[in-house]
């Protein structure tokens, strides 16, 4: 193999070199006759490599990079199909020959043949789900476009041009569908879709029923709580030229929302939530140690006989926090080897002598 790949990469150095001395020149006379004939070569090379050594997926990358520099559509398209017919097992193959198909081909009928196909070899490949999905949604804004320019360009429009369930998003919505069908049980996985849906202005319809879908689903796994309660957090301010004052009292509301979302998580997935809400608050602009006070205090009532990092971290903020009373720490300390039970007694005092000693 070394010889074919040897021989290929001095034809290549050789066209490069033509190339770069044709720009300088500026001469490009009989260019099929010289160029095409050693382009013609080089394919000739990878073929006879790639009968010998099927198996070897960086010489089938090596030649599909070849064939996009130089532009050889039809080239590539067998390339393609004779590289997934020896790696079907692949699926980023898959994905690479789907994304050529609808990206430099402009095809989304070939990038949707090719990933229905890769979903029949890999029925639970989330990244092919995903991409397949994106894909869809990528053709969906490019008719929206362009169906949008021809109105604005008064041109008459057919319903067969340009079908509702598409423009829509329908196809889409499928694959979305499939996916949380096939892969059921993945939180992540599920609320991945609400994450690529939101790049594109159109899909407030989706993203409403991927959420909707997401608390049925997956009502007790704390990436659902956790997605739900930022979203509150997060919601959009009102566009408008309003007072600070106005402005820090809705800001105010929609951490009342968050926390009202987190309370009712609690209970459902308590191990998780106590830390979460401590997270978001201390994210918080002016974070309120008196807020933060009260869900280390709750944790604790819960997880204090088993945690002795919780401790730790409530130790640490009282320190720290601008807000914080360091001198309530020795009451805590006093507290936590009361509460702790076990090895973590010992960790615990090992882990705050060094945070008395600055190293923690």
């Amino acid at each position: 193999m070394k010889i074919c790949v040897n021989r290929a990469t001095y034809e290549i150095n050789f066209l490069e070199l033509i190339k770069r001395r044709r720009v300088r020149a500026g001469y490009y006379f009989k260019k099929e006759e010289i160029e095409y004939a050693i382009v013609n070569r080089i394919h000739a090379l990878f073929r006879r490599a790639l009968s010998k050594w099927k198996a070897d997926v960086q010489l089938w990358l090596s030649h599909i990079a070849f064939c996009k520099k130089w532009n050889t559509k039809l080239k590539l398209s067998k390339v393609f199909s004779a590289m997934l017919a020896i790696h079907p097992d692949k699926p980023a193959l898959w994905m690479m020959a789907a994304k050529w198909e609808m990206e430099d081909q402009l095809s989304s009928e070939s990038a949707r043949h090719l990933f229905l196909r890769a979903l029949r070899f890999h029925p639970e490949s989330q990244k092919l789900y995903q991409e397949y999905f994106r894909m869809e949604l990528m053709h969906v804004e490019k008719m929206r476009k362009e169906k949008q320019l021809l109105e604005t360009a008064k041109l008459k429009l057919t319903e067969a041009e340009y079908p509702e369930e598409i423009v829509r998003g329908d196809l889409a919505r499928i694959v979305y569908k499939n996916a949380i069908e096939k892969i059921p049980g993945d939180a992540e996985f599920h609320l991945s879709f609400w994450t690529i849906a939101v790049m594109f202005d159109f899909t407030q319809d989706l993203r409403k029923e991927i959420v909707e879908d997401l608390q049925t689903l997956h009502s007790n796994h704390p990436v659902c709580w956790d997605f739900v309660a930022r979203q509150e957090l997060d919601a959009d301010l009102p566009v408008s030229e309003c007072s600070k004052q106005t402005k820090a009292s809705d800001v105010a509301r929609r951490e009342e929302r968050c926390w009202a979302v987190y309370e009712k998580a609690v209970a459902s997935v308590p191990t998780e939530f106590f830390k979460k809400m401590i997270a978001i608050e201390k994210q918080q602009e002016c974070s309120r140690m008196e807020r933060l006070r009260e869900y280390y205090e709750r944790a604790l009532r819960e997880f204090g006989s088993t945690n002795a990092d919780l401790w730790l971290e409530y130790i640490k903020e009282e320190r720290g926090h601008p807000q914080g009373k360091p001198e309530l720490t020795g009451q805590i300390h006093w507290r936590a080897m009361k509460t702790l039970a076990g090895i973590e007694v010992d960790r615990f005092v090992s882990q705050y002598t060094l945070l008395q000693t600055g190293h923690l």
